[in-house]
């Protein structure tokens, strides 16, 4: 005790690595049951049914262009019946969309205008029926000419804000 510090306060505590061996042990045990839950979560997961994908109820035809008009048919219908008085009509041009027209009855036109552009849509009934079914036509016209070319057109049938059908097509 030369320098009036006591020889035990020089001593530095150190600690035994076999000792901290239960610590590490309960961090990787830990780890390793977040990672196991993780990956049981993942599993039970990945068992559930993805939602149905929606049914299209009605279904056209590729659009049939004819002297400049374009017409198509229904190819399919699922559900129903559908009542022509349950629909809206909806026409875009170039991306400009008309506002809303409920489809009136077999051979009614429809006359739309679109910028400086006026469109005739009209539906026949091909089993007169009253109902939009297999087989009826829809036809869209340029008033009293042919459509304009050059462009892209969107047909809507929308059945009570519920579900729509469409067609596309473009004119060359």
């Amino acid at each position: 005790m030369t320098s009036g510090v006591d020889d035990s306060e020089l001593l530095i505590a150190r600690s035994d690595p076999r000792k901290d061996r239960p610590g590490r042990l309960f961090i990787v045990a830990v780890l390793a049951a977040a990672v196991l839950a993780v990956s049981a979560s993942a599993y039970v997961f990945s068992l559930v049914p993805p939602p149905p994908t929606p049914t299209i109820y009605v279904v056209f035809a590729d659009p049939a262009l004819s002297g400049g008009n374009a017409s198509f048919v229904v190819s399919n219908t699922s559900g129903g019946p559908y009542p022509y008085a349950g629909f809206e009509v909806r026409l875009s041009v170039n991306n400009f969309a008309s506002t809303e027209f409920f489809l009136g009855g077999n051979g009614s036109v429809l006359r739309v205008t679109i910028g400086p552009n006026a469109y005739r849509i009209t539906w026949l009934d091909s089993d007169a029926d009253g109902s939009v079914t297999m087989g009826d036509v829809f036809n869209v016209s340029g008033d009293r000419t042919p459509l304009p070319s050059l462009s892209a057109y969107e047909f809507d049938l929308q059945w009570q804000s519920t579900w729509t059908a469409k067609a596309f097509w473009t004119t060359g």
